[in-house]
């Protein structure tokens, strides 16, 4: 495997993990809904 595959792997590894996968320490959200959520509501106190 060289670096380049590595780096890839590692890259879909990584949007599954926050953008597909619920954790329940976030109320079962994904961390890009979390985010999302707290951008909203930032933008909205703005």
């Amino acid at each position: 495997m060289s670096l380049t595959d590595a780096q890839e792997k590692i890259e879909q590894w990584r949007q599954e993990y926050n953008g597909f996968r619920p954790h329940s320490s976030l109320q079962n959200l994904t961390p890009d809904e979390v985010a999302a959520a707290a951008t909203t509501v930032e933008l909205q106190n703005a």
